[in-house]
């Protein structure tokens, strides 16, 4: 990515996972190889990609959202044949009579991150700077633009064996159980087309910068070794602090029964202090880590985006390869502002995740 116009090439990828692993930190590596090399091949023979910030294109373009729906390990084990997300569109299109012009990320985090570069090589359009989440969230409903009014629906579910799902539902937690109720039988995970809408929509309900963002966040997380100047320059670009450091005591797994409508199992990781104030720090875990009490007290809980640092390699610790004695660090990232207010903390914050607890920054009194 370089000069006035900005552009995603080849030599961007290994940084932009790097930096969509980061905001996505309980999801591990499972489907990483298959779709880097895929997108690396596709850019190397169409060339870069244009990379656009939504202010810029002209308001009734029409613009459509992409992530992978399901499983890591599934798309390992089917990798996409390449064509499941312009498919996807394509019946989007058909059914509104429409040609997309740009594309986006529902969620610039996890393997979802890549998926749009992909398509908009493939369908010559440009790739839009924004995204719905800023970061992964559970649920395809849980944007900014849902927020704002915007649909998700209609939208198609292409599995990897070729059938696909068409769902228009009058809600968004109605639309997301649809599909999950369709994801064993399309293979486990699907090429997600939603949130049909125009460039104009997307100005007042999409998250600004946040491609722009993964990339330079991926950048430092490639360069650097050493945890403390790798964390000082995260906190440059992402505004993150480290919570502690400490050695893992403790795996929990299944620690109390699970809510049916968050789609993981809750369980918990302790981490002792070796520094600092010497705290025992208690990381509860859902599809994310959720919440961080120390000595009893919460300290940290979505929607902050809390991730953890292997303090020994410098390299962020994903959740499915901890083990007891890990030195690791504790980072929070503030998420984007629209998740702090009323409507955004009740549908992705402590209350969700069923933690009834008041967020430390209301209890500080900041907005």
């Amino acid at each position: 990515m370089s000069g006035a116009a900005t552009w995603i090439s080849a030599a961007d990828v290994p940084a932009l996972y790097e930096g969509a692993k980061f905001y996505a930190p309980a999801v591990g590596d499972a489907g990483r190889s298959s779709l880097t090399s895929w997108l690396t091949g596709l850019l190397e023979r169409e060339g870069p990609v244009a990379l656009h910030r939504v202010e810029t294109m002209a308001p009734e373009t029409p613009c459509v959202s992409l992530c992978v729906l399901g499983s890591g390990s599934a798309l390992a084990d089917l990798p996409p044949a390449g064509d499941e997300f312009v498919a996807a569109i394509r019946q989007i299109e058909q059914l509104q009579g429409v040609r997309f012009g740009a594309v986006y990320p529902l969620a610039a985090a996890t393997v979802s991150a890549l998926v749009p570069v992909a398509a908009a090589a493939q369908l010559g359009v440009p790739l839009l700077d924004a995204d719905g989440m800023g970061r992964a969230f559970a649920l395809i409903h849980h944007t900014a633009m849902y927020l704002a009014g915007i649909s998700p629906t209609p939208l198609v579910a292409f599995g990897p064996t070729g059938d696909s799902v068409l769902v228009d539902a009058r809600t968004g937690a109605r639309a997301d159980r649809l599909l999950r109720a369709s994801l064993d039988t399309l293979g486990g995970w699907a090429a997600l087309a939603s949130y049909p809408t125009t460039a104009g929509a997307l100005r007042r309900g999409a998250l600004p910068g946040t491609i722009s963002r993964i990339a330079n966040v991926g950048r430092v997380l490639l360069q650097q070794t050493d945890p403390d100047l790798l964390i000082s320059r995260l906190a440059a670009i992402t505004g993150c602090r480290r919570l502690g450091r400490g050695r893992i005591s403790e795996l929990e797994q299944l620690s109390r029964p699970s809510d049916g409508s968050i789609p993981a199992h809750p369980s918990s990781v302790v981490i002792d202090e070796t520094d600092g104030q010497r705290r025992q720090l208690r990381i509860e875990l859902r599809s994310e880590i959720v919440a961080v009490f120390a000595n009893g007290e919460l300290i940290a809980g979505a929607p902050d985006l809390l991730c953890l640092v292997d303090a020994t390699r410098g390299t962020l610790a994903t959740l499915d390869n901890l083990e007891r004695g890990d030195l690791v660090d504790v980072l929070v990232t503030p998420g984007d502002a629209v998740w702090y207010s009323d409507e955004g903390m009740a549908m992705v914050g402590l209350s969700f995740h069923g933690i009834p607890l008041d967020h430390p920054r209301r209890l500080r009194g900041e907005p």
